[in-house]
């Protein structure tokens, strides 16, 4: 048995007309509308749609060789102010908001790389920086480290 498009029933559906729409309906429901086909008809299948096309993938952001400086905001604003630009003229030369500005240079938001290549452009600056690999040698025992060694406890 299969289940009605409409409310759902499972029963003995029929091909049934309703306001242009052709739809397989069980016996309560195929009075609304005008028989097309008496004898059981499975279900239409649904159309799979297209495969979308692959897109680029962006780099993993564990194998990065360069991140964003600490002191970024204190690197936009001094680019900027070197320049002579305000928080407005810097925005309509990279096509961003004054708000964003402001966000930058306050340390509230983190530049998404596109933005990062256009500020290091327009302003001349270096918001990149090397990544140092940090080794971490292992002291605790074999067994591994377990949540008693992080709890502090109080005598």
């Amino acid at each position: 048995m299969a289940e009605c498009e409409r409310c759902g029933r499972k029963a003995k559906l029929t091909l049934v007309e309703i306001e242009g729409a052709q739809m397989y309906l069980c016996p309560d429901c195929s009075r609304y509308g005008k028989v097309v086909q008496r004898r059981e008809e499975p279900p239409p299948q649904r159309k799979v749609s297209a495969p979308r096309p692959k897109q680029p993938r962006r780099p993993d952001v564990l194998s990065r060789e360069k991140e964003l400086a600490q002191d970024y905001p204190r690197r936009i604003q001094r680019g900027r102010e070197k320049l002579g630009l305000s928080r407005e003229e810097l925005g309509r030369k990279i096509n961003e908001r004054v708000s964003v500005i402001a966000k930058l240079e306050h340390g509230e938001m983190h530049p998404p790389d596109s933005l990062v290549k256009k500020l290091e452009k327009t302003l001349g600056i270096e918001l990149m920086e090397d990544v140092e690999e940090v080794h971490i040698s292992s002291s605790a025992s074999s067994t591994g480290m377990t949540l008693a060694d992080f709890i502090v406890r109080k005598k």
